[in-house]
Formats: C-alpha cells, sequence, structure tokens
C-alpha cells in the first residue's frame, strides 16, 4: 500500500536548471528599453506657470527613440525634496531613473544633494540604471543656477552616476519661452543630449 502511495504522489523529475533557464522568456524590448522621469518644468516642457509646451521632452523622447517606454513623473515646480519624500514608496518598472532636479531646490536653499543622494540610492537598491541631468540655463539668476548645477555635478561624480550636462547645450536668449524655461526649439537640443547619454546606458535601444 505504501508504495502504491508513493507511486501516486510522484511527480516528474524538475528540469536541469540550464533547461529551465532556456525556458524562461527573454526579456521584451518594452522592459529592457523604459525610461522614467522625475523632474520640474523643465523636464516636464513647462512654462509660464500654466503653459506645457507642444512637444514635451518625454514626447521628445519617444520620437527619438521610440523602442523606448517612457513614464512621465515630472511636474511643474517640483523640488527634489519634495519628490524624495514619495520616491521611496512610488512603483517603479523602469530600467533606467532620470531624475532631473536642482534650480527650484537652489532658489529656496533646500538641501538638494541629500535629496539627490536619497533618490539615487533608491533607485540602484532596486537594480535600476540612474541618469542626472545639470541645470539648463536661465535668463536670470545665473549664481543661483550654478550653485544648484555644480551640486547635482558633485553627487553625479562622487556617486559615478552617467551625467547629462544641459549646461553645455547652447542656447540664444530668444531661445527661451520665458526668463527660466527653454522654448521648443531649446527643449529639444536638451532631450538630444539626455538621449546621447541613454545610448551609453542602453546602446541596445538605440
Amino acid at each position: 500500500m505504501l508504495a502504491v502511495l508513493a507511486a501516486g504522489c510522484s511527480q516528474p523529475p524538475a528540469a536541469p536548471v540550464e533547461s529551465r533557464a532556456r525556458l524562461a522568456p527573454a526579456p521584451t524590448p518594452q522592459s529592457v528599453c523604459s525610461v522614467e522621469l522625475y523632474g520640474d518644468s523643465i523636464l516636464h516642457g513647462g512654462y509660464l506657470g500654466d503653459r506645457r509646451l507642444k512637444e514635451p521632452p518625454a514626447d521628445a523622447l519617444r520620437r527619438l527613440r521610440p523602442r523606448y517606454r517612457v513614464v512621465d513623473r515630472s511636474v511643474n515646480g517640483e523640488t527634489a525634496g519634495t519628490r524624495m519624500a514619495s520616491f521611496a514608496s512610488e512603483e517603479r518598472s523602469g530600467r533606467i531613473v532620470v531624475i532631473q532636479y536642482g534650480l527650484n531646490d537652489a532658489m529656496q536653499g533646500l538641501p538638494l544633494e541629500t535629496s539627490l543622494r536619497a533618490m539615487v540610492a533608491k533607485a540602484r537598491a532596486e537594480g535600476r540604471h540612474v541618469v542626472l541631468t545639470g541645470l539648463s540655463r536661465t535668463l536670470v539668476g545665473a549664481d543661483v543656477r550654478d550653485r544648484g548645477d555644480a551640486a547635482v555635478r558633485r553627487v553625479a561624480r562622487e556617486l559615478a552616476v552617467p551625467f547629462a550636462d544641459w549646461g553645455s547645450v547652447p542656447v540664444r536668449p530668444a531661445e527661451m519661452a520665458d526668463i527660466l524655461h527653454p522654448d521648443q526649439a531649446y527643449s529639444a537640443r536638451l532631450v538630444e543630449h539626455l538621449v546621447r547619454v541613454l545610448d551609453t546606458v542602453a546602446p541596445e535601444c538605440v
């Protein structure tokens, strides 16, 4: 009787580890080429309070790199400090996390570096790649802008995070939508620069 019961409960032999690995589905292009955008009005494409560019940065990224699944979490007027408070509890699925903050924090004297370091650490703990952007140019407050940009650069250098140097992107005064925000042409060039950095992180998504 025991022999019969044992025979009835027996399971087919498990597949070797190598066979199970071969049977696992390969990552889809959508999962490999995916990015989530965190930032303020510059990454949101906002200007003059409640207006938004016809092609905001998230849409420009989709146009330039159609293989990417883009999740836009940018918010007009947001600071890194504000986002850090919710960042740890948010659910993410993107392979790459782009973080663009600095000007609002610098203008308000907030601890920008502390916030950025916390977000980088959290995203990396989730197994994600992180890209930081520098600050875009402004028509006023160059000293505040430079202070914020220097803080982001320090974090990127000390934590070895890929850095999109938006301050190096050329701009003419006429290409500003207002005193702080890029117009369509300047915004597009910022995204093109970001894309070149993303290409180094995920060359297969080009």
